[in-house]
């Protein structure tokens, strides 16, 4: 059914109760408390096909595959923010999430091919990319899935306000890792004041 005014949680990775998993259990806690409605999105049970560069959004800013990729334009359009929270993969986002970003296409093509945009330009949403690396940090370790959120967040019209990384979660999981705990609740508690100042 679609919503209106709600937050989009993309649950980026394939694991169940892993890290990602518990980090959105963070974040939807916060959000009830604050009486904040969303919807969790677990795009790996979600039939999402890849885009294939077929020229179909240009000419007509709609992308021509029917998935359930369909009603997740409807909600970037009406959110009032989306989350995206994903594993590391080769230094980048993971391979669905990836999948997700690029069917966004569709949106750019109607804003900047067309100029007749299938998404409110107009209505103001927040965002916040949530990033969890295996390794120990290194310099640049999350650079590369970075740069392609900062696009994806601008093709769906949405302020990336909130970066947040995870590092060396491989040798201490999110349940251990309070550092990395309490710098979470802080990028929540900023992105609810966001949300509630729209």
């Amino acid at each position: 059914m679609e919503k209106n005014n709600h937050i989009i949680i993309i649950n980026g990775s394939p694991r169940r109760s892993k890290n990602c998993s518990k980090i959105i259990e963070n974040i939807t806690k916060k959000l009830d408390e604050n009486n904040i409605a969303y919807e969790v999105e677990n795009i790996y049970k979600m039939n999402i096909d890849y885009c294939t560069a077929c020229g179909y959004c240009e000419r007509t800013g709609k992308c021509v595959i029917k998935d359930d990729m369909t009603h997740l334009y409807k909600d970037f359009d009406n959110s009032l923010g989306t989350i995206v929270v994903s594993p590391m993969f080769f230094q980048s986002i993971s391979t669905k999430v990836k999948t997700v970003v690029d069917r966004t296409q569709a949106f750019y093509s109607s804003k900047y091919i067309l100029k007749k945009p299938s998404i409110d330009k107009k209505k103001e949403r927040r965002g916040m990319f949530i990033a969890v690396g295996g390794q120990p940090e290194y310099e640049n370790q999350f650079l590369g899935g970075q740069i392609v959120m900062d696009l994806f967040f601008k093709s769906i019209n949405t302020k990336l306000i909130e970066n947040v990384y995870m590092s060396n979660s491989d040798e201490v999981p999110y349940d251990e890792n309070e550092e990395f705990q309490r710098e979470l609740n802080e990028s929540i508690d900023n992105y609810m004041k966001e949300i509630k100042s729209i």
